[in-house]
């Protein structure tokens, strides 16, 4: 009888020996969730803030290259053929300057300053032999990289290097007699 007194008592003990050493050694779980909060909030800047900010910048560059390739093409539009290609003009100098100056293109982070070209294209000649003559104008900017002088992962544009932008509009000019003056 004694032994099967102590075989139980040594069964209940260990049991007893179990549930101590669980319950000492237990992981509280009071407080996990912060331990984890730090690398997941590091993971969540890395993979999404970061990456969002540099399309947003990238947006907001391209927009503004589009808004002076519209300013540009109103103007050739009612000028003559000599005053829109002149290098010194509103279409190739004036405007430029003051979108980059004073207009929504201070905004833009651009590397150089705008590269603009104007040419024409003969449109539809009408019933009495009339030509019309439709100006091109195709503007250049390069949009300044996130991270510059990066030394791994170069030549990704937009984040390492420059990103190119090229915007080409097209549109009727006003007076068809404008086109030889």
């Amino acid at each position: 009888m004694v032994r099967q007194s102590q075989k139980a008592n040594k069964g209940a003990n260990s049991s007893v020996m179990k549930n101590r050493y669980s319950r000492q050694f237990r992981r509280n779980n009071r407080g996990n969730q912060l331990a984890e909060f730090g690398p997941g909030l590091l993971i969540l800047f890395g993979s999404t803030f970061f990456p969002l900010i540099l399309l947003i910048a990238l947006g907001v560059t391209y927009g503004c290259g589009y808004t002076l390739n519209n300013l540009q093409i109103r103007e050739a539009a009612v000028l003559t053929k000599t005053e829109a290609e002149s290098a010194t003009g509103n279409v190739k100098k004036n405007i430029p300057d003051y979108w980059q100056s004073q207009g929504i293109g201070q905004f833009a982070s651009i590397v150089g300053p705008p590269i603009t070209q104007v040419s024409y294209k003969k449109g539809q000649v009408d019933n009495e032999g009339r030509q019309d003559w439709i100006v091109v104008v195709n503007t250049k900017i390069e949009a300044r990289p996130f991270l510059m002088g990066m030394p791994f992962i170069p030549g990704i544009p937009g984040l390492t290097s420059a990103a190119p932008f090229t915007y080409e509009s097209e549109a009727v000019i006003e007076n068809p007699d404008d086109h030889d003056k």
